[in-house]
């Protein structure tokens, strides 16, 4: 078991890289057979599509609970005991003799799956100096973007050669190795963070004096709906809309379908280390507003479209802005919360981008119902357009240079010498 120590370049990757590569791989790699091992109990497409949203709905509302739970016993024994339900769940699924054991086992996946992010990223708070937190981010979310692309294929073609029970024991073996390098190379962070001058001891746990000043805090609360937002839009447009619309008003194929959307996340996985280190170069703010404006331009492009080569190009700005808009809210939101319990700060955070995760699909489905596949689009950019503006107006940029002479005071600030 690992304890609290010195911090290297091998156990960085080890600790934080690598088990967040194995658990996004293994999420991925059931992604492609999902609904088709849902149909194989017999059931309709909407049942079917339950199996999909209700993994996010048990991540929705383990992440409040999960974060109390970090900051009262620990983070470490959290996240363990997460990675255990993922890998126990993934194995049980694979041998599900009825639709609703599936349910039930999906369910609890969501929740191992709250447990383990959202104490990786309370572990990073705790760990993680301003001055590189942006470009440890930019890497912990790379690492992901890789797990989570490569995963699809693995899973494909696991279950064309092993049957559609074989992707879930990959994401099970996956998962005991991110439980065995979690075991022995991640130390307990709590310790780490300590209560502020004007912070008590208790409040490190859990207060509703916590709660009410997390929402009173501009900058924390505005990332938190930058984080609303991007979910929603990765959800909402690029997951659900664009292969409809790729499909439905541009008549592309599965496999046209397929590149499109590969344009989005190649682009996305170049940009994302360079944004990181943008983010401790330039600022939080400096580089989250632009990228936000641009996801807003981008989203607003679609639907004047009008063949693969269109589509695919305006995909490759999409990932570019969806790369720039991932890590930069969260750290804006650590900045701004470092003298917080870090568990419901984290936890709290996410709850934000889970329900953008669950809010976008049933948002553009409904407006495409009632208005067709374009207006979806224009709403979703409207979204961004108001959450970057209240980034704008109310955010303060939390990487300043420290002036020996200025006092700390109001919202927490990080500061690098």
């Amino acid at each position: 078991m690992e304890t609290q120590g010195k911090r290297s370049v091998v156990k960085d990757i080890l600790s934080i890289y690598v088990p967040a590569f194995f658990i996004m791989t293994g999420m991925s790699v059931v992604s492609p057979i999902l609904s088709i091992y849902a149909k194989s109990f017999g059931v309709d497409y909407v049942l079917a599509a339950l199996a999909i949203s209700i993994f996010a709905f048990g991540r929705l509302f383990a992440d409040l609970p999960v974060g109390m739970l970090g900051d009262r016993i620990g983070r470490r024994p959290v996240l363990l005991i997460g990675v255990l339900i993922i890998a126990a769940t993934a194995f049980l699924n694979a041998y599900a003799t009825s639709f609703w054991e599936f349910l039930l086992y999906r369910l609890l996946e969501g929740v191992g799956s709250a447990m383990f992010l959202t104490m990786r990223v309370t572990m990073l708070q705790d760990i993680l100096k301003p001055e590189e937190r942006g470009r440890i981010l930019g890497y912990f979310q790379a690492f992901m973007l890789i797990g989570s692309s490569s995963g699809p294929t693995i899973g494909g073609l696991t279950a064309q050669y092993w049957g559609l029970q074989a992707p879930f024991l990959v994401y099970c073996a996956g998962s005991l190795i991110c439980l065995v390098l979690a075991y022995f190379l991640i130390p307990e962070t709590g310790r780490a963070h300590s209560p502020s001058k004007n912070q008590s001891k208790q409040e490190t746990v859990f207060s509703w004096e916590a709660i009410k000043r997390l929402f009173g805090n501009l900058t924390y609360l505005t990332a938190c709906i930058a984080t609303f937002t991007t979910f929603l839009e990765r959800q909402g447009i690029r997951v659900t809309l664009i292969p409809l619309y790729s499909s439905v008003e541009l008549n592309l194929n599965s496999a046209e379908i397929g590149y499109v959307t590969s344009c989005a996340m190649f682009t996305n996985l170049l940009v994302v280390i360079p944004v990181g280190h943008a983010l401790d170069r330039l600022g939080r703010k400096k580089v989250l507003v632009p990228f936000l404006a641009g996801l807003a331009i981008v989203s607003i492009a679609f639907p004047f479209t009008r063949d693969f080569v269109q589509i695919a190009l305006v995909c490759v700005f999409l990932g570019a802005c969806e790369s720039g808009t991932a890590q930069s809210p969260l750290t804006m939101a650590s900045d701004a919360t470092m003298n917080e319990p870090h568990g419901v700060a984290m936890a709290l955070y996410r709850v934000f981008g889970d329900a953008g995760y669950v809010v976008g699909p049933i948002m553009v489905g409904a407006l495409s119902d009632m208005y067709g596949l374009r207006i979806p689009f224009y709403a979703v950019a409207a979204l961004i357009f108001v959450s970057t503006a209240l980034i704008q107006i109310f955010a303060k940029e939390t990487l300043v240079k420290k002036k020996k002479s200025e006092p700390p005071s109001g919202e927490t600030i990080s500061r690098v010498e």
